[in-house]
C-alpha cells in the first residue's frame, strides 16, 4: 500500500527544507506537543525522552529550549537525517528497537501516519514506556488541506483516491491507542489556517512537510500536462479571487498514558 521509498524521500525533502511557514509550523506543534506533556507529567534531570520518526531538529531545539534537564534520544527513518542529537539512531516505529519500561515521555509528530503497521507500532510505544508515561503524537486529519482537496477532486474526478494520502478518523486512532493498552485516551482536532499566493504554495508545503502522496499505486493516476496547465490556471484565478487563497490544517493531537 505505502512506498517505503518514497516515505524516505519525504522525510529528507522535510530535512532538507528551508521553508519557513513549515518550520513555523513544526515549532508550533512542537510547543503544544511539549506543553501538553508538562500538564500531566514532570520532567527532571533523570527523564527519559524519545522522539520517534524525527525528520528535522526543530523539536529538539524547542524542547531544550523550555530549560528542563532530560535526557533526549531520537530515531529517525533514514541515515541521511542528520539529527544534531547524539543519542539518536535509525529504526523503523514498527520495530522493537528499545528496552521495555525505559521511557517516560515519547513523542511524535506525524511519522506514524506512514507506518505500515499503526497497531504494532503503538504496542511497541507502550511497551518501552514506563508506567504512568505519556504518549503523544501527531497525525494529519481527515479535513486537512479540505479546501484544496476538494477543489482538486472536482476538477479531475478520479474514480480512486490515487492522489491522497489515507488518514484516521478520529474515533478509530482512539480506539487504536486504547487497544494497545493506554488509558485517558484523548484525540482533539486542532485547525490551523494557512494563507497562499499561488497553487504552489500549497504543494510545496506538502512536500517541504514530508507529507507528499506515498501510496504505492499513486503513478495510476496521470494527468496530462495540458490538463495539469488548466488545472493550475483555474486554481490560480480562485486564489487571486479569494475563494481559495486559504486552506486548512487540520490535524489530529492524541495522548495516551500507560
Amino acid at each position: 500500500m505505502f512506498d517505503e521509498k518514497k516515505i524516505n524521500f519525504n522525510h529528507i525533502k522535510s530535512f532538507k527544507s528551508n521553508n519557513k511557514k513549515v518550520d513555523n509550523f513544526f515549532y508550533t506543534v512542537s510547543d503544544i506537543l511539549i506543553e501538553n506533556a508538562l500538564d500531566q507529567i514532570k520532567i527532571n534531570k533523570n527523564s527519559k525522552i524519545l522522539e520517534i520518526g524525527s525528520r528535522n531538529n526543530i523539536f529538539e531545539k524547542k524542547i531544550r529550549s523550555k530549560g528542563i534537564e532530560h535526557k533526549f534520544y531520537q530515531t529517525t527513518i533514514s541515515e541521511k537525517i542528520l539529527l544534531k542529537n547524539n543519542y539518536r539512531l535509525v529504526a523503523n516505529s514498527y520495530d522493537q528497537t528499545f528496552k521495555k519500561n525505559i521511557f517516560d515521555v515519547c513523542f511524535c509528530l506525524f511519522s506514524l501516519n506512514s507506518c505500515k503497521n499503526i497497531p504494532l507500532a503503538f504496542e511497541n510505544i507502550y511497551n518501552i514506556l514506563k508506567v504512568n508515561g505519556l504518549f503523544l503524537s501527531v497525525f494529519p486529519s481527515d479535513e486537512c488541506f479540505k479546501e484544496f482537496r476538494l477543489y482538486f477532486t472536482d476538477f479531475f474526478k478520479p474514480y480512486k483516491n490515487y492522489s491522497f494520502n489515507p488518514v484516521l478518523d478520529i474515533q478509530t486512532l482512539g480506539n487504536l491507542c486504547s487497544a494497545s493498552g493506554f488509558k485517558n485516551v484523548i484525540v482533539d482536532k486542532e485547525e490551523f489556517n494557512f494563507k497562499i499566493f499561488k497553487p504552489e504554495d500549497t504543494w510545496n508545503f506538502i512536500r517541504h512537510i514530508g507529507e507528499s502522496n506515498y501510496l504505492s499505486n499513486r503513478k495510476e493516476f496521470k494527468i496530462k500536462k495540458s490538463l495539469y496547465l488548466k488545472f493550475y490556471e483555474k486554481y490560480k484565478k480562485e486564489i487571486n479571487k479569494g475563494n481559495l487563497n486559504k486552506n486548512t490544517l487540520s490535524i489530529y493531537f492524541l495522548i495516551g498514558k500507560k
